[in-house]
């Protein structure tokens, strides 16, 4: 629904000054739009890199539990893995990022803790074991990346969409109306100047 303003000085000021700060938010808006766009691009090369140790971290994963499997044999190997403590260290706390709440993944990076007998185990089977480990640090770090990404993405979307209504739709609107109000008040003025002068006599 379009405003309604009464054509008086003091209605046209605050419509001005309105306009006004209309104008310095949908600034601040695409300030803030390109600041979370170099934040997401920061992401996707950190994205890129961890996905590359991942493949390189996995790749020396597969070929340590192949020989693992060699030297202990599969069943022993899946025995030696139920023994293996299941890891509870995760957590996920939130930051905010420019007015964005981004997950932050809380997890226990040490190295696994072998607490298994070391009966029938070879130095291939705690490597793997390792090595697995330092993959599934990297692909929560890939997860929580992903997930900032995403956020960043759907903030950026809402931040241009108000951008977007500001300069398409409302200071146009109210730039419009207080044209709309100066003239209404100008007329006002050149009748109220014909009126004196008739009144005068002059």
């Amino acid at each position: 629904m379009a405003k309604q303003f009464l054509a008086t000085k003091n209605n046209l000021l605050k419509l001005k000054s309105s306009i006004k700060m209309y104008k310095n938010g949908q600034v601040l808006l695409e300030e803030k739009k390109l600041v979370l766009k170099k934040k997401i691009e920061n992401y996707l090369l950190e994205e890129k890199e961890l996905k590359k140790d991942i493949t390189e971290k996995l790749n020396q994963a597969e070929d340590s539990i192949k020989k693992a499997i060699v030297d202990v044999g599969f069943d022993e190997l899946i025995d030696i893995s139920n023994a293996i403590k299941d890891d509870d260290t995760i957590g996920i706390k939130y930051l905010t990022l420019m007015g964005v709440e981004i997950p932050s993944v809380i997890s226990d990076e040490n190295e696994a803790e072998l607490n298994y007998g070391l009966y029938h185990t070879t130095l291939d089977v705690d490597e793997s074991i390792v090595k697995f480990t330092e993959v599934k640090n990297l692909i929560i770090k890939l997860a929580s990346i992903d997930s900032t990404v995403c956020r960043l993405q759907k903030a950026i979307e809402k931040v241009e969409r108000r951008s977007n209504a500001l300069k398409e739709v409302i200071i146009p609107r109210d730039e419009n109306l207080a044209k709309k109000i100066a003239i209404a008040l100008e007329e006002s003025e050149r009748d109220e100047f014909v009126r004196l002068k008739v009144v005068k006599g002059e």
